[in-house]
């Protein structure tokens, strides 16, 4: 399966390569937070509801086959759902806070970037600024460099998982 992975962009973590190996534990990004490109539409999905953290509440985890099962947001439907449509999250700290940690492991075949308009508010020291991401997020797998009135907000990766 090929299947798209959203990685955090916190100071330290891992730089990713075409070529590289990676695994790590993964909930499930909705589609309305992605750009077209990175959905994966209607996955078959067996959904199990397992213990959470908190006592007596559950959580729910989507197995996607390969070896690859990613913890389902909250509020996401009920048991028995057949089919997913989003794409995974790298999330290096799932298990910190829930007790089953799903994982996905596979070989990047591309890679790119989330990228949104980027609105810059001076802040009061000369030179610095916030940065506000607004509009439609889109994929940016371009060489050089990311055009100026744009931000990135997620790094992301292609993944092949059959055989890994």
């Amino acid at each position: 399966m090929r299947i798209w992975m959203l990685v955090d962009l916190e100071p330290g973590y891992e730089r990713l390569h075409v070529g590289d190996t990676i695994e790590g534990t993964t909930e499930w990004c909705l589609p309305h937070m992605l750009p077209p490109e990175l959905i994966s539409r209607n996955l078959p999905a067996h959904v199990e509801r397992v213990p959470a953290s908190t006592p007596g509440g559950f959580d729910r985890v989507a197995h996607l086959g390969d070896g690859v099962s990613a913890l389902l947001p909250p509020g996401y439907p009920e048991d028995g759902r057949d089919t997913v449509s989003g794409c995974l999250l790298y999330d290096r700290y799932l298990g910190v806070f829930h007790r089953t940690v799903p994982t996905a492991r596979g070989r990047i075949v591309r890679r790119g970037w989330i990228t949104q308009l980027a609105n810059r508010t001076p802040t009061r020291y000369p030179g610095w600024y916030s940065v506000h991401p607004s509009g439609p997020p889109t994929l940016w797998e371009g060489g050089g460099r990311i055009p100026a009135e744009r931000t990135v907000t997620w790094d992301c990766v292609l993944l092949d998982t059959q055989g890994c």
